[in-house]
């Protein structure tokens, strides 16, 4: 009888440190598979609140520096210590003239006017979605603008027989002109963009500082009353961009602050390039800095418009008849 002997292969001996690797590494096969792409845009969690609050009901922003949070500081009162402050400056400034357009060679059809035609910005990310709910807004228009379509925001030229810089800029600010003074005061508008496109504290903070950049430091722009509301409008456009990951769709942006959508990426090109594309906040000392910046160029307007302590208003007598004044 032959007996058959089967033999077992050797044990592998097994290294305590892989025992203990072993429920890592389990789990770890089991996440080899990636997850779905993201999308953005499905993501409706980051929508800002629909508040109601009007700037006439916020708290005032406090007089004192030292008394200044940007950290606790409520939305509608940094749009209070917004519209205070251009308010005061535009009435220091007084109604400043637009200047003169552009007078350039060639006809409205070249060649240049073309390439500014032809160019549309595309978008970086796509916009958050709205619930439906919500995208209804009231339609409002603002004055026309000074500066007709056919006059482009940059020089396309390079080299030799380029535009100065000057006059470039000077060609930009006048985008920002109104033919008249708009209907709708500064206050009730930037109420109505955060009614219809709330926008967080940093946002309306980081626009009041492109202003005042604009404004105030560089001279690009004259803040009056013909040029706040699309000053308001573009530079919370670009804060908007600039500092969240949050972004209303353009057309509704457009939609809402009364102008059409090309002439809001008009606006938004020439902030940013006004600004030579520095529109990036990092910490918060600097934007705290900036609004400190800006409440005391307001504070000084309000101060240069008042009357002089020498001033003495003299009234006459009134005459009296039959012992009543007249």
């Amino acid at each position: 009888m032959i007996q058959v002997c089967y033999l077992a292969p050797p044990l592998k001996t097994v290294h305590p440190r892989h025992l203990l690797l072993a429920p890592v590494l389990s789990t770890y096969n089991k996440n080899m598979i990636p997850p779905s792409a993201p999308n953005p845009a499905g993501d409706a969690g980051v929508l800002p609140e629909f508040g109601t609050l009007s700037l006439q009901d916020a708290p005032s922003p406090p007089p004192d520096d030292a008394d200044l949070d940007i950290f606790t500081m409520s939305r509608e009162t940094a749009m209070k210590l917004i519209v205070r402050s251009i308010v005061a400056l535009a009435n220091a400034a007084g109604d400043v003239p637009a200047t003169p357009p552009v007078s350039r060679p060639g006809t409205p059809g070249g060649r240049e006017n073309h390439l500014l035609r032809s160019h549309r910005r595309t978008a970086s990310r796509p916009a958050t979605p709205i619930p439906a709910e919500k995208e209804n807004h009231q339609p409002t228009e603002l004055a026309p603008p000074e500066a007709s379509h056919d006059e482009p925001v940059t020089i396309h030229d390079i080299g030799a027989g380029a535009q100065p810089e000057s006059v470039q800029r000077a060609n930009m600010a006048r985008k920002f002109y109104s033919k008249s003074v708009p209907k709708v005061g500064v206050e009730e508008y930037m109420n109505r963009i955060q009614k219809y496109c709330p926008l967080s504290t940093a946002v309306w903070l980081a626009a009041g500082s492109y202003m005042l950049r604009l404004c105030v430091i560089d001279r690009s722009v004259p803040l009056t009353y013909r040029t706040m509301h699309r000053l308001v409008l573009s530079c919370a456009l670009v804060a908007m961009k600039a500092l969240e990951d949050h972004r209303w769709p353009q057309k509704r942006f457009a939609a809402v602050g009364g102008v059409d959508e090309a002439s809001l990426s008009r606006l938004e090109l020439c902030v940013e390039f006004l600004l030579s594309f520095d529109v990036q906040i990092f910490t918060p000392e600097k934007l705290r800095d900036l609004t400190v910046q800006l409440q005391k160029a307001g504070q000084a307007a309000t101060m240069t418009c008042r009357l002089p302590s020498s001033f003495s208003l003299k009234l006459s007598t009134p005459k009296l008849r039959q012992g009543q004044p007249v």
